[in-house]
């Protein structure tokens, strides 16, 4: 595994839930005896914000932003190509034979992109290389999940990209050398700003095709109650936040 990447893997954990709260107990407790007022508040603010972020209510709040970004897309337009990036893998699925798979996730972006192929006719170029150290890439997953689930086959693997940037920077070398400049980029609504701020770097035009929007559905009791799913949700739209954040800085230090 890439130093840079386990080193962004180790941020991740630090600061996001369901550590982040936790290490503000921990401050607050720790606090405790020399300031007892901003110890106790501390302790309150980790396990309050835990217990808001836990609850689908709470995740929403990080999540809605994200998704009004980019509404659901009406129509391709002039686009060349379609890019489907990719979101990681089961390891070894027991049910394929021991072969890696799509996460959740990342089947419903292979989804979308395997709809718009039949819909529009555009041939696809799939994104994502082996950050973990996988010995297969992500690209190559991608590609045999289509073909095998949806019949879709896939005209370029771009395997050695291992962050949204990478992915991004290193599709559009390929597409441009084949005279492409007008792409739709495929995934997650979540995801989706971050990655068309990574793409409008890289001189491609870009149309947005975002898709498992959450915060249309429907309104349930049980949105008020805590759940690890929930949690889980607040972590990835908080990450996507933070990674828009260093974009800006990484930006705007940049010669």
């Amino acid at each position: 595994m890439p130093f840079s990447v386990l080193l962004s893997a180790v941020a991740s954990s630090l600061l996001l839930p369901p550590v982040s709260p936790l290490l503000l107990c921990l401050a607050g407790w720790l606090w405790r005896r020399r300031a007892p007022r901003a110890g106790a508040a501390l302790a309150l603010l980790g396990v309050a914000s835990l217990l808001v972020l836990s609850t689908r209510i709470g995740a929403l709040c990080l999540i809605a932003p994200l998704e009004h970004q980019y509404p659901p897309l009406t129509s391709v337009g002039d686009a060349q190509a379609i890019v489907i990036l990719g979101s990681g893998r089961i390891d070894q699925a027991p049910e394929y034979g021991g072969l890696d798979d799509a996460t959740p996730i990342g089947m419903k972006r292979l989804q979308y992109g395997a709809a718009l192929h039949r819909q529009s006719g555009l041939p696809i170029l799939v994104t994502g290389g082996s950050p973990d150290g996988s010995p297969q890439s992500e690209a190559e997953l991608m590609a045999r999940v289509l073909q095998r689930d949806f019949g879709v086959p896939v005209r370029w693997q771009e395997r050695h990209a291992d962050t949204t940037a990478d992915n991004a920077t290193l599709s559009a070398a390929m597409l441009k050398a084949e005279g492409i400049e007008r792409v739709i980029v495929v995934t997650d609504s979540i995801h989706m700003p971050r990655a068309m701020r990574a793409f409008a770097r890289t001189g491609l035009q870009a149309r947005a095709a975002a898709t498992l929007f959450l915060v249309p559905a429907r309104a349930r009791v049980t949105d008020y109650l805590p759940g690890a799913s929930h949690l889980q949700m607040a972590s990835y739209a908080l990450r996507e936040w933070i990674g828009q954040a260093w974009y800006r800085l990484r930006t705007a230090v940049s010669p």
